[in-house]
């Protein structure tokens, strides 16, 4: 960044509280203990470095494992998974791309810090209520700007969003940088641009408003507490499961419990406050278990440590007709409720720029039935859900 420059500070305490939130994103230090897989490039597989500091949260699609930070994977579970060396961050990467088993896309980050809680896929972000066209590419000037604006491209093989966090001018109060935070591959980061590599670089992006940014949670000063300086990430708690503490599973899933004690302890199972297993094990133990739906506890009763998990199953019925979708959705633990549905389409891949979100009207939450029409290019659907470990998804299911 050039010296001698002036920042362009946020005029409302939201603009402040969206850099803020982006900046969580992008600035957060943790160091890996042991590689973590990453995407593929040209001379082969990449990983992110063990015991190397890296700057930014990690860049995954995940749609298959459903490991969406903030969504459905908690800043906390997060911390825990990146102390657990046995964690699935660590574990090998799926799919064609070798991706990593959580992390955050482009359109993620740009949700998190403006508020928006709904998982809306790149290709239909103009569904967002209060998302604005001001210029198409081509078409506006750096002097066009605003903090907290948008880059938007979809279609010809481009599929990105961005944010605006900073405009850097001289004495003179000509903009000279620019400043872009996105999730990208590998990490999540955020860089300055003089303003003809600006238009270089995002040539082939409109310029997006979000007209409801008044309406963006402020800034928690506890969660940046948690990210910045609480060093969770650099001490390894005695028990662990390989989503992470106060993480989801879906019934069936495996439970990978890691323990690193000083010495020979038992660990104590607890489904909903009631003990159901005792399990002696050494200083360093790692085992599996599958469990039926509840909220579980696993202690160590010497060490006096616990890790908690939830294990879902939700109940889904539908019927297909005159291109209506009736859905009765039962997620059959009282202390989860209905969230919101998409749906997909059927291209070959399960990518979340395909999703078509579905909001739900209260009623239809409370009662667990909705009815919507099914989209030319909807093939399927997913239903999710919410509890107090974040977000879960019923296993997608097939419409046509």
């Amino acid at each position: 960044m050039s010296g001698n420059l002036l920042h362009t500070l946020p005029d409302t305490s939201a603009k402040a509280a969206v850099i803020a939130r982006s900046k969580q994103l992008t600035d957060f230090k943790w160091t890996p203990l042991r590689d973590v897989p990453t995407y593929i490039n040209k001379v082969g597989n990449t990983v992110l470095p063990a015991n190397v500091e890296l700057s930014g949260f990690p860049y995954s699609s995940m749609e298959q494992t459903d490991k969406f930070f903030n969504e459905n994977v908690s800043f906390e579970s997060f911390l825990t998974a990146i102390s657990n060396p046995n964690s699935k961050l660590y574990a090998a990467g799926y799919g064609a791309f070798n991706c990593c088993n959580f992390g955050i896309v482009c359109n993620g980050l740009v949700r998190y810090a403006l508020g928006i809680r709904r998982r809306i896929s790149t290709k239909r972000w103009y569904s967002i209520p209060g998302m604005r066209l001001i210029a198409k590419h081509g078409e506006y000037t750096a002097d066009d700007i605003e903090l907290c604006d948008v880059l938007y491209a979809f279609g010809e093989g481009r599929s990105h969003v961005a944010l605006i966090t900073d405009i850097l001018k001289d004495e003179n109060g000509s903009i000279v940088e620019i400043e872009v935070s996105e999730a990208v591959r590998p990490t999540c980061r955020r860089a300055c641009y003089t303003v003809d590599a600006y238009f270089e670089k995002y040539r082939v992006f409109d310029l997006v408003r979000y007209d409801l940014i008044e309406n963006v949670p402020l800034f928690d000063p506890e969660l940046d507490n948690l990210l910045f300086e609480s060093g969770l990430e650099k001490k390894t708690p005695k028990i662990c499961v390989d989503n992470g503490n106060k993480s989801n599973y879906l019934a069936g899933e495996e439970v990978v419990f890691s323990v690193f004690g000083d010495e020979e302890d038992v660990v104590e199972i607890y489904c909903n406050g009631t003990l159901i297993e005792e399990i002696r094990v050494g200083a360093r133990a790692t085992f599996p278990r599958r469990f039926s739906r509840g909220y579980y506890e696993a202690r160590l009763k010497e060490a006096k440590e616990s890790v908690f998990f939830c294990v879902n199953r939700a109940k889904i019925e539908f019927s297909v007709e005159n291109e209506i979708l009736s859905v009765k959705a039962d997620p059959r633990d009282a202390s989860s409720k209905i969230l919101y549905m998409d749906f997909r389409e059927n291209n070959g891949t399960l990518f979340a720029s395909l999703a078509k979100y579905e909001e739900l009207t209260d009623e239809e939450k409370q009662i667990g039935c909705f009815k919507r029409p099914i989209p030319s290019d909807g093939y399927n659907f997913r239903v999710y859900f919410e509890n107090s470990y974040g977000v879960w998804v019923h296993p997608m299911t097939n419409i046509k």
